[in-house]
């Protein structure tokens, strides 16, 4: 079972999510193994917010769940973070360094054709100059392509902080290369917040101020741009501007932040339904102006979202649904955060793994108020993957006496 989930960690360099997604087939076909066995305090978070998200889906629209287009899109969810699940049924004893400095080498690599024919065809700096001439890997979607080179570059660098080398920083350089030709903002924003939180030492309130200002700062532009004459729950926005960058902000700022901001505003509680932010919903009862029930709705499963995780998730899953959410991320990154301190101390053979899932969670955090990346397979898979191979390691812990001395920003 382990295997599967190498084969997917290695399929995530495309955009094939069937075939990447394989990773949660261990905890489908050894589901018994889960009783029994103790779990990090994470893994009870991550299940709640998909129980929630379950019983929103059967309350709001349970034939999306027979649905294919559900899990592709609206309930991405699912197949992003199943495979972290599937950890808990399975073992392994690799050396979680050596595999995924692998990986992230094969990962940079793999990308060197498609990147040598960009270079050729459009040149370094043409994002520059023409947004729509943009590197795209294997992705269809930029932003999809920008993600994965974002975490690929935090394990890179959680490669490069565990053993330094020139070839490792060589393949780093070419990574962010390919990271800005993609031309994704919200992808190098991510990369931008990683850095500093590495060189200042790693800190618990840099996370929390992080959490808190992209969450204020997301509320406090939907609000700004919100006009009480525009019908939100509508479809009659249309972006004129020939610059297709800008036109891509304006439709975030004027009309999908105003609409998640909307649907909130009608169930604050609880969220209109998970799934709902494309539907058509013809109107809303309001209960107390707590909790909103949908009417006359037809139903969509389309990439339509509020290009903002936070704002998403309050408009389809409420409050408590961005508390659950937000709860797991903080207790992923503080299990990783531990893990990679204790790994560091003891010479252990997973190091590279948990600093991986922590910078990669920083960075998704930090993403996620550009696009709905919190959920999308592209981005998160590559992290899931990972927690999953740490979850299901017993390889030996090795001590060496001369990790103990190590700077502050490796442990």
């Amino acid at each position: 079972m382990a295997y599967v989930s190498l084969i997917a960690l290695f399929l995530t360099v495309t955009n094939f999510v069937p075939i990447s997604a394989i990773g949660f087939a261990p905890m489908v076909l050894c589901a018994w193994r889960f009783y029994g066995r103790t779990y990090p305090a994470f893994v009870t978070s991550l299940s709640l917010f998909a129980g929630y998200a379950l019983l929103s889906t059967l309350i709001y629209d349970p034939a999306s769940l027979v649905n294919f287009d559900f899990y592709r899109r609206d309930g991405n969810f699912f197949v992003s973070y199943a495979p972290i699940l599937a950890g808990c049924v399975y073992n392994h004893r690799w050396n979680v360094n050596k595999l995924l400095t692998c990986f992230f080498v094969f990962a940079v690599l793999a990308n060197v054709p498609p990147y040598a024919s960009y270079l050729v065809h459009h040149g370094l700096l043409s994002p520059l100059e023409n947004a729509g001439e943009t590197f795209g890997s294997y992705f269809i979607a930029r932003n999809a392509a920008g993600g994965f080179l974002a975490m690929v570059f935090c394990l890179g660098l959680a490669c490069y902080l565990n053993k330094s080398s020139w070839s490792l920083l060589a393949v780093l350089a070419l990574n962010a290369a390919m990271l800005v030709s993609t031309y994704s903002r919200g992808s190098m924003l991510g990369v931008l917040v990683v850095l500093p939180y590495v060189v200042f030492g790693r800190k618990r309130w840099m996370l929390v101020s992080l959490i808190v200002g992209v969450i204020a700062i997301s509320l406090a532009v939907a609000a700004y741009h919100t006009r009480p004459s525009v019908d939100y729950f509508g479809f009659p926005f249309d972006i004129a501007n020939p610059d297709e960058k800008v036109a891509n902000l304006d439709i975030r700022y004027e009309w999908l932040w105003p609409r998640a901001l909307a649907y909130f505003s009608h169930s604050p509680v609880f969220g209109l339904g998970f799934g709902s932010f494309d539907d058509h919903i013809a109107r809303v009862i309001d209960y107390f102006g707590l909790f909103g029930q949908p009417l006359e709705v037809e139903i969509v499963h389309s990439d339509s979202h509020a290009h903002n995780s936070y704002l998403n998730i309050l408009a389809e899953l409420g409050v408590v649904g961005l508390m659950l959410m937000m709860r797991f991320m903080w207790q992923l990154i503080a299990w990783a955060s531990d893990g990679a301190t204790k790994a560091w101390r003891e010479g252990a053979t997973d190091y590279v793994g948990y600093l991986f899932v922590e910078l990669s969670a920083v960075c998704l955090i930090a993403m996620s108020c550009s696009e709905h990346r919190l959920t999308s397979p592209s981005n998160v898979l590559i992290m899931s993957l990972a927690v999953s191979l740490l979850l299901a390691s017993r390889a030996p812990r090795v001590a060496q006496s001369w990790r103990r001395t190590a700077t502050s920003i490796r442990a």
